[in-house]
């Protein structure tokens, strides 16, 4: 039934939770695997990463961010690869979150999106609508949201 399956990450428990369903699907279905974290270059407080803090004051920069969803990416591919995923592939995107989720896998062709329902966000997903919403309402594959 699955091919292609991609699961959002961003360091949150939840997020862990969707790799682990996500691993199994893909182990069950003999599915190709594909781990995206995106980051975007906003003000701390709106950032998908916003729980990254510099060394310093102020908002992290663009390569602390980059950097971060790069070591997300790298231990989700490795816990998906423990949870018996073969075929898996890690990605770490930059932009619009829940659109750039979107949009990487319409252009996967993937059969299904999971993520969590709470990510590392902050207030800002309480007033916006969170990226696990919004990603349900604009994809056209099944989504699996993970608490």
């Amino acid at each position: 039934m699955y091919k292609t399956i991609v699961v959002a990450v961003d360091g949150s428990a939840h997020s862990e939770k969707g790799v682990d369903i996500a691993a199994d699907y893909a182990k069950s279905h003999s599915a190709r695997l594909l781990i995206v974290s995106v980051y975007r270059t906003m003000r701390m407080p709106e950032s998908t990463h916003s729980m990254v803090r510099p060394a310093g004051n102020g908002a992290p920069t663009l390569d602390e961010l980059r950097t971060y969803a790069e070591s997300v990416v790298k231990a989700a591919v490795e816990r998906a690869k423990a949870g018996g995923a073969q075929d898996v592939e890690g990605i770490v995107l930059q932009g619009q979150v829940a659109r750039s989720i979107v949009d990487f896998a319409r252009d996967r062709n993937a059969d299904a999106i999971v993520l969590g329902s709470r990510g590392l966000g902050d207030v800002t997903g309480f007033l916006l609508g969170s990226t696990s919403h919004k990603v349900t309402s604009l994809a056209e594959c099944t989504c699996i949201v993970v608490k």
